[in-house]
Order: structure tokens, then C-alpha cells, then sequence
């Protein structure tokens, strides 16, 4: 088999070559290029979601005939009905600029437990990366022990220290995480999340 690949590799590197030139044609061919600008509606009302000032669109200057044109006069046109604009949104500087969903970050550290003893490798908890790990040890937050002995009192008030991973403490199990790591169950824990 090995022989027949090796003897044959030019044969299907042009092949593949010609499946991905096909697989373009097709995707280009079905007008997936088309971008989001080409789809762009100022009524669909995110900018008014979005706290950005809202303009009505100019009207189009209607072209008239020379001077020197006679011509019957036309009929009058349709009346259209007249939709008032959307209230025009409060500009950047009437209000201050706040994130819609973060809360700021609470200044000191949380009320809980200190750590006592050498600090762990809390980056072993799956969802906590270098920045997080940073973070918790500012806080004091340091040991598996201090973590797996948490009630929802000591998750909420670290929570609230957590800026940007608000809400990590529950949705990646890091109690029951630490509860493995602070037994030094490896095993248990690679079991129920995966290897270290």
C-alpha cells in the first residue's frame, strides 16, 4: 500500500488540488461571498439597542426638468404615509459610557478563608489559564483545599472579584475540581475531566 502511495503521490496531489478548486467554484457560485454591508438595514433597530445616535437617512434630491422643457404637467404622485422618526437616542455625552453586561470590578479582596501552606498550581483546574491564576493569587486565592471548602457565600463573593471570568467558578466545576486535587486523586480526576 505504502509502495502504491509513494509511486502515485503526484496523482494525488493533483487531485486534492483539483477538489479544493471545485469545493471555491461551488462555495463562490452559491453567493456565500456576499458580506454583511450588502445586507446592512438602518430599521432593524440595533442601533437604537446599541445606545447609538440614530439619524433619519437623507432624502434624495429629486432631479428637475430643465426650464426650457415643456411637458404636460404630470400627475401628481401617490401620497406616501408619513412614519415619523425613531426618537433619536441620547448621545455619548449626556450619559456615561458603561458595558452593557460587565459590573466594574470591586476594589480589596473577598471575605473568605485565607490559604494556609504553600500555594497549589491552580492552572490544573480546567478553565483557569495564566491570567485567571494571576488573578485568584491577588486575591489570596492560592490552595485546592481553599477552593473545595467554598459554599455558595465564598463563590459569590469571589465572583464578584472575577471581572471578565464572572461566573467561571460554577460553570467549570471548580469545586468539585479542587475537591480531586487537594485529595491528590489524579486518577478520579482524569476520570471525570480529562488528563492534566
Amino acid at each position: 500500500m505504502i509502495t502504491l502511495i509513494t509511486a502515485n503521490w503526484l496523482l494525488y496531489l493533483i487531485a486534492l488540488l483539483i477538489g479544493v478548486v471545485t469545493a471555491f467554484w461551488v462555495w463562490a457560485a452559491t453567493g456565500r461571498e456576499a458580506s454583511a454591508v450588502d445586507r446592512f438595514s438602518a430599521d432593524d433597530g440595533l442601533l437604537e439597542k446599541a445606545g447609538e445616535p440614530v439619524r433619519p437617512a437623507d432624502p434624495q434630491p429629486e432631479s428637475s426638468p430643465p426650464a426650457d422643457a415643456v411637458s404636460e404637467p404630470s400627475p401628481a404622485p401617490p401620497a406616501k404615509p408619513v412614519v415619523a422618526p425613531p426618537a433619536a437616542a441620547p448621545l455619548a455625552a449626556d450619559k456615561p459610557a458603561a458595558p452593557a453586561e460587565a459590573t466594574p470590578p470591586v476594589a480589596g479582596k473577598p471575605n473568605i478563608p485565607a490559604a494556609v501552606g504553600e500555594p497549589d498550581n491552580l492552572r490544573l483546574i480546567k478553565g483557569v489559564g495564566p491570567k485567571l491564576n494571576t488573578l485568584l493569587n491577588g486575591l489570596g486565592v492560592t490552595r485546592f483545599d481553599q477552593i473545595a471548602d467554598w459554599k455558595e457565600a465564598e463563590i459569590t463573593e469571589v465572583d464578584q472579584y472575577l471581572e471578565t471570568f464572572s461566573g467561571r467558578i460554577t460553570r467549570d466545576a471548580w469545586i468539585d475540581q479542587a475537591k480531586f486535587l487537594a485529595k491528590d486523586d489524579i486518577a478520579g480526576f482524569e476520570k471525570k475531566y480529562g488528563k492534566l
